[in-house]
This record gives C-alpha cells, structure tokens and sequence, in this order.
C-alpha cells in the first residue's frame, strides 16, 4: 500500500466495514463511537496499513513518493502526517458510514466508498509508470540504473505486504459480521 494511496484506500475499507457491521450500527442508534465493531477497525487500521506505510517509506523512500519527492529530502514531519493518515483514515470512513450503514442506505454506502476508491485507482494508474521501476530520485530522474520493481524487494514486498493486507481484510470482515451476528442472537 503506497503511502500516499494508504488514506484513500483506508477510507473505502472502512466505509466496507461500516456496511458488514451495520447491524451492529443499527442496534447501537448509528453512533459508531463505543462499539465493539470500531475497536476491531481501529485495531485493523493500527496493526496492518500503518506498518506496511511505515516499511515503504523507511526502505524505499523515494519509490513510495513514486519519485515526486526526493526521500532523503522528505521532512520527517510529512512521513509522520502519511502515517497517522493511514492510521487514521479506516476509522474516519468507518464513522463517516455509521449512519447510513446503520439506515441500510445503499446509495449513500456506494457514493462513500466509490469515491476514495476511484481516487485511489486513478492515481496509481497515473503513477504506474513511475512505480514500475526501483531506483534512487536521482536514477529516476537522471534516466539511469533503474531496474523494474518485479524482482527488487520492493516487488518481493508489494506481494508479501498485499498478501497479508488481503487476509487481514478477510479476517476483519469475518471477524465484523461474526460479531454483529453473534451479538445480534442476544
């Protein structure tokens, strides 16, 4: 996950994870805030897209910027900002979907979480090229000693990080719908 898609991204997951919990949002009046489905989002959030950030922006710096910032130049304060964004971004879309989850408004659901998600696909299809090759800021831009992502442990680590994503989102999800289910047998 690109730390600079990471927000996007996060946000779409959470408005996903709003609609699995929604029985449990509409059980609790809408209000996401003291529900055991936000504790579960907010842990999915802190312990699966903050460390993959984290990895891309410490080890391949100027790759995760998709070379529009040089990296060793990168204020340590816009690394941080990315992460808490990342950190934060599932938990916002989550809440920002509490209400119309828990109103079952499809159309709402869909504009919420289309729309971060359409953003994010449209800036790494623009990056792609960029993000095709592993270098250095001054490689990329100097057109020289570059050498494509697949094969570099920036490509080994894209399918390893994006695997664990994916099973963490399934796990999330399994874990969000066994919950409002088994709470909803009460």
């Amino acid at each position: 996950m690109l730390p600079i898609v990471a927000p996007l991204a996060g946000f779409a997951l959470g408005v996903a994870f709003a609609w699995v919990a929604s029985d449990e949002l509409a059980r609790a009046g809408s209000a996401a805030v003291g529900t055991r489905s936000l504790v579960i989002v907010t842990l999915f959030s802190v312990l699966v897209p903050v460390p993959i950030v984290a990895y891309f922006l410490i080890l391949a710096q100027d790759w995760s910027m998709a070379y529009l910032l040089e990296g060793g130049r990168l204020a340590s304060a816009l690394g941080m900002g990315l992460l808490l964004l990342a950190a934060a971004s599932t938990p916002l879309g989550f809440r920002a979907a509490a209400r119309p989850a828990a109103a079952r408004n499809v159309r709402v659901m869909v504009g919420l979480g289309a729309v971060p998600a359409l953003l994010a696909t449209a800036l790494i299809t623009l990056l792609l090229p960029r993000l095709s090759v592993f270098g250095t800021f001054a490689q990329f831009h100097g057109d020289f000693g570059t050498r494509p992502v697949a094969g570099s442990f920036v490509g080994t680590a894209l399918l390893w990080m994006h695997a664990v994503l994916i099973g963490a989102v399934v796990w999330t999800f399994r874990s969000l719908k066994h919950l409002t289910s088994r709470h909803g047998r009460r």
